[in-house]
Order: structure tokens, then sequence, then C-alpha cells
């Protein structure tokens, strides 16, 4: 994958079809309690009005740097007029956002102090949009996708998203072969049938499922079940504090834990998932990456107040570790060399278990920090170990391991390795050196040919003498 593929965010175009509506703030201080009753009296410094449901996606949107159409109905009343005018000053073409004088627009106002919300006032009239509006969106659903290159439906239950309409889109991006995500909302999930991918919370997963998911295997059984009966591609779980876990065809399902960062505030994580989902994939990236892209701005966002956005600059500083640990996804090393190599950088690359970090582990770092600028270290997870080694190793965890890793001065970025081989992340980050241990160099290299194809270099460290975790273990269990 090219870390440069984010760099062509600018050029995509996204349709967004959803509920739109004003998040009003009213932020103060408390001091004392009101003497008419026992509540707090707030007094007012400050209010703001921001997009709010699918305009928080637009807003993400743009924040990226991604050109939009939205589609939908708000009022021809003063909340609607403002948010004609907010997306025409943003560029966003609005030719088929409708205002009717039968819909009233959705305002959520919030009371807010110190960062904490004290209440929320909604204002909303619930009602699906008219049958007039529905039958010119099926009938110009082909001029409405005229230069998209990826769809959104962002359904926050307050009646745009209607199964026709939806069912239309649908069919021509399927037809057009341009992604269509979804941010559900409700039970009726054959309303989005056919889609590219569905992004449902845990919340709305037990909602759909129409029953309590208590355990892993209930959760994955649910969301599989959904997936298939829908025809989604992909169906991509938001799990809060857990991460996100993608379910594909076949029963596959990964995970992708949430990065350690500030949880302040998760409103608007879901918006912020199904933009960067969008993005990553009209741009190049595969599932996979698009989802590991995704769980990071999400990470991003929560830890900030509010339905609060990153930038494209925010998001490929994040991916090039300013500030972060050395240890990372495969994505964001992949961020961290694509930064070195435009500073003229030589990157080695070496990779192993380091299962009980000893003297030989140090020399094998010490000769390929030597090899250039940069030492990058894959370290194998702890599961991959036991397809190597059996059930009794590791003896440390990874999590352990990469930190005694990280912690020397030769190595400059270390990455977990799921898989048996470094093939794949040699393939993502595209090392100038490779290093091996001298008992490599007359045996079989799995990736011997994928580093010669794009003009790396292969070479051995010598070894310190009979050093092994393997002969450590066996010396400690020979002297018990």
């Amino acid at each position: 994958m090219n870390i440069d593929f984010l760099y062509n965010i600018g050029k995509k175009k996204i349709l967004v079809y959803g509920d739109l509506m004003i998040d009003y703030y009213i932020d103060g201080t408390v001091s004392r309690i009101s003497p008419e009753a026992p509540v707090p009296v707030l007094k007012v410094t400050g209010e703001k009005s921001g997009m709010g449901g699918a305009g928080n996606v637009i807003d993400n949107l743009l924040a990226l740097g991604a050109l939009i159409k939205v589609m939908g109905c708000i009022g021809v009343d003063d909340g609607g007029k403002w948010i004609v005018e907010k997306l025409s000053a943003m560029g966003v073409d609005t030719s088929y956002l409708r205002r009717l004088d039968k819909i009233k627009t959705i305002r959520k106002t919030r009371i807010i102090s110190k960062n904490q919300q004290y209440i929320r006032l909604d204002e909303e009239e619930i009602q699906n949009i008219p049958e007039d509006i529905r039958q010119e969106y099926q009938e110009k659903a082909e001029d409405i996708l005229e230069g998209i290159d990826a769809v959104i439906i962002s359904d926050y239950g307050k009646g745009n998203i209607v199964p026709e309409v939806a069912q239309k889109l649908i069919e021509l991006c399927h037809l057009k072969k341009i992604p269509c995500i979804i941010d559900p909302k409700g039970t009726d999930y054959q309303k989005y049938r056919g889609a590219t991918v569905c992004t449902p919370n845990m919340q709305e997963l037990a909602l759909a499922a129409g029953r309590t998911l208590t355990t892993e295997e209930d959760i994955k059984e649910a969301a599989e079940e959904l997936r298939r009966n829908c025809q989604f591609q992909y169906l991509v779980l938001t799990r809060s504090e857990k991460g996100m876990m993608l379910f594909e065809d076949g029963n596959v399902n990964t995970l992708f834990p949430t990065r350690a960062k500030e949880v302040i505030d998760v409103t608007g994580a879901g918006d912020t998932v199904a933009a960067m989902l969008t993005l990553a994939f009209c741009v190049g990236y595969d599932i996979k990456e698009a989802c590991i892209l995704a769980n990071l701005a999400a990470s991003i966002v929560c830890s900030k107040f509010g339905a609060a956005h990153l930038s494209l600059d925010e998001l490929l500083d994040t991916l090039s570790l300013g500030g972060f640990l050395k240890s990372s996804s495969v994505l964001e090393a992949i961020g961290f060399v694509e930064k070195e190599k435009r500073k003229g950088k030589k990157i080695v690359f070496t990779n192993g278990c380091f299962d009980l970090l000893h003297a030989g582990h140090l020399s094998s770092f010490e000769q390929a920090r030597k090899k250039g600028d940069v030492l990058v270290v894959a370290v194998n997870s702890d599961s991959s170990i036991k397809r190597i080694k059996g059930d009794k190793r590791p003896i440390i965890t990874q999590k352990d391991r990469i930190a005694m890793v990280s912690a020397l001065r030769c190595v400059d970025h270390v990455v977990l390795m799921e898989d048996d081989t470094p093939e794949y992340i040699i393939s993502q980050l595209h090392p100038d050196i490779v290093v091996k241990g001298k008992d490599w160099e007359n045996k079989y290299i799995p990736e011997r040919e994928l580093i010669e194809s794009y003009g790396g270099k292969l070479c051995f460290a010598e070894m310190e003498g009979s050093l092994s975790t393997t002969n450590i273990v066996n010396r400690i269990l020979e002297n018990q």
C-alpha cells in the first residue's frame, strides 16, 4: 500500500444522502444552585452552531479535503436556510438538497460547562420524505451519481432514508462499480441490501439482531448473519474502546484494536469512521487498510470534545508518528518510513521473535543499524510464534517483547508482525536493506525474490556464538 494514495482524496467527489440537522451548543460556567429549584445556574459565555447528523459526515469529508454533493430534505425555516448557506459557503453541491414547508429542520441543543454536557434539547418532528421527492430522486438517480466516486448513506432515522431511494442508489452503485457505505439506524436493514459496507455499532447490531449479545460468539454470529442476509460485501462493527471488527465473505473476521488514547467524547465517531472508510476505499486502499485508517481517525477525534473532525495533515502527522511511541501498526509504519525516505534516509529492516532478548539480538540490531540510517524491526506476534515454535512459546508476551525492542537506542521503529514470514510487511515498506542472521545465508528465504524485485538488498549479520532463545531455555531446563 502506498501512503501517497491519501493525497488523492482531494480529487474524489462523494454523494452524501442522509438526515441533515443542526448541532447547537450553549457554553457557560456554573458557580451556584438556583434558589427556585435544586438545579445549577449556567452563566452563558458562548453559543455556536454546527452541522449535525449527515452534516457531520460532510464536515469530516470536507476536513479531509474531499468534494461533496448532498441529497436530502430540510425545512424552509431559519434552520434550513442556515444549513443551505453553510453548505454553499463550504463549496458543497446542494442541487439535490430539497427544502420543504412540510418538514421542520431538526436542531439539537446541548448545554455545556467545562466540556461536560448537562442536558440535550431535541427539536424534531420525524417524518418520511414525501412521495414526489422519492419519485424525483429515483428518476434522476443517474444524474445524481454523475461524477461521483463513492456514496455514503447516513441514516439517523429521521425520515430521509426510504427503501426505494436507497435501493435505487445501491443498485446503480453496483452497476457503476461505485462503493456505497452505510451508516445504519433502526431495524430495517433490508433497505440497505446489497451495499458495499455497512458500519453498525454494538447497540445497532443488537437492535438489528433482535436479541441481547453477551458473548464474543453471540456478536460474531449476529454480525455475520446480518452481513449474509443483507448481502453486504463487508460489515464493519464499531466497538467503542475495543476498536473495530471486519466481517467478510466466508465468515472471516478481523479485529482492529483501538489506539491507546484518552477518550474525551465519542460524539460523531461513527461519522468519522464512515467518512474515512469511504475515502480510503475510493482512493485505492483495500478494506483492511481502510479499516486501519478509519480506526485511527476515530481514535483521534474521540480525544477531542464534541463532534470533532481531523484534517488530512493531522492524519498524516499521526501516521508518521509525530509524538507517538516507536511501535505501531503496519499502516503507521508505512507513514514513518515514507517520511524518512523523503528525507533521503536509507531504510534497514530486520525481523524475528526476540523471545528472551539476549546479546545475540543486540549484536544483530547494531550490525543492521550500521548498514543504513533508520532501523525498522518487525516483531512476531504471540500467535505467529505459537505456529512456528509450538504452544510453549513465546515465553514473553508480544507487548513486553515490543517494549524491550523499542527501548533499544539503535532501533528506530518497531512493528508487530502477524504473519509467519515478513513478506507482507516488506511489500508495504520496501526497505532499502533487509538483514537476516548469517545462518540464513545458504538457506531458502521466501522474501528474497520480493526484495530483489523492487531493487532492495539482502544482507547477513554475523552470529554471536551459540546464543539463541532455544539454547538458553534448554540450558535453564538442564540446570533445574
